[in-house]
């Protein structure tokens, strides 16, 4: 290797200014794609293999959500050509395919507004019983956006939910004002058991999405292993505005009581006035659902 001992003062500079506008002035890298396809792509996503809505988190390019604390992952996909949205179930490790027994995948997203089911779709040595994959259709999956929204399956008996959004991986809430609970008239008896229904958010409006909230005691302790679904219905509760979704229950913390939420549900957006309608399955107790009316901005 040549050393250079001495250089004079203003090539010195000049030299030491060239490297730096080397180091910032190159071209970025930019991912490839194999098959050649969507190469006017322009919001980053990556359409790779079957063409899955890239954002490198997850083993398959896509966007990952938690299901149950860890118990699994989910990550999800789209391909805008085929309106057609996968999402893969994965272990612990958020990596390896776990295969679940359920029968579909419920994915909500907020805009566009749309509900899909997605179907299994076993990988190789798996079986419709006991799937990893779920595959579904929706011609609002052709709009080519950043999307959010959730997943949620009842796995076994025992729901799932996770949100996700494309742009910031994970989920969770922000515990501001407007995503503050909000519980609605007063607590509800049934079978020895305290039910308050509610919300997250003093302002909801249409067109965007509503985050029901249930929080259940009995004898001052919370109960923490029902079963709590909800849906969004008409006022008069004839018609189903929103299919019904899996909650999952969340812990106290220092900001929330413990109560069950993560089952998002999309208002429509010439809604006025809907209702939400739970539906509680708890221990040693019948089946029991409530409609409770709210308002919408």
């Amino acid at each position: 290797m040549r050393r250079t001992h001495w250089l004079p003062k203003t090539f010195a500079i000049l030299l030491s200014l060239a490297l730096f506008a080397g180091c910032n002035g190159g071209s970025e890298p930019t991912s490839s794609n194999d098959s050649g396809e969507h190469e006017n792509s322009d919001h980053g996503h990556d359409h790779e293999g079957e063409g899955g809505h890239s954002h490198g988190a997850g083993p398959h390019g896509g966007t990952l959500a938690d299901w149950g604390g860890g118990a699994y992952h989910v990550e999800f996909t789209v391909d805008h050509d085929k309106k057609e949205a996968t999402v893969y179930v994965l272990g612990s490790d958020e990596k390896t395919p776990e295969p679940i027994n359920a029968e579909k995948i419920l994915l909500t997203i907020k805009e566009p507004q749309l509900q899909a089911d997605l179907l299994p779709m076993p990988l190789e040595g798996e079986t419709k019983e006991n799937c990893s994959r779920f595959v579904g259709t929706h011609d609002g999956l052709a709009t080519v956006m950043e999307y959010e929204g959730t997943m949620s399956a009842e796995v076994d008996g025992t729901p799932y939910a996770g949100n996700f959004k494309e742009e910031a991986h994970g989920h969770g809430h922000s515990h501001g004002e407007d995503d503050a609970l909000v519980w609605e008239g007063e607590p509800k008896m049934h079978a020895g058991l305290v039910i308050k229904l509610g919300h997250h958010g003093k302002h909801l409006h249409a067109g965007e999405e509503v985050e029901p909230a249930v929080a259940i005691t009995q004898d001052g302790e919370d109960v923490s292993d029902a079963k709590v679904f909800n849906a969004l219905v008409t006022t008069d509760g004839k018609t189903v505005l929103t299919e019904e979704v899996p909650t999952v229950y969340e812990p106290e913390t220092p900001e929330e009581p413990a109560h069950y939420a993560q089952g998002g549900l999309m208002i429509p957006a010439d809604a006025e006035a809907v209702a939400i309608r739970f539906r509680i399955i708890a221990p040693d107790a019948e089946e029991v659902t409530y409609d409770v009316p709210i308002e919408v901005e």
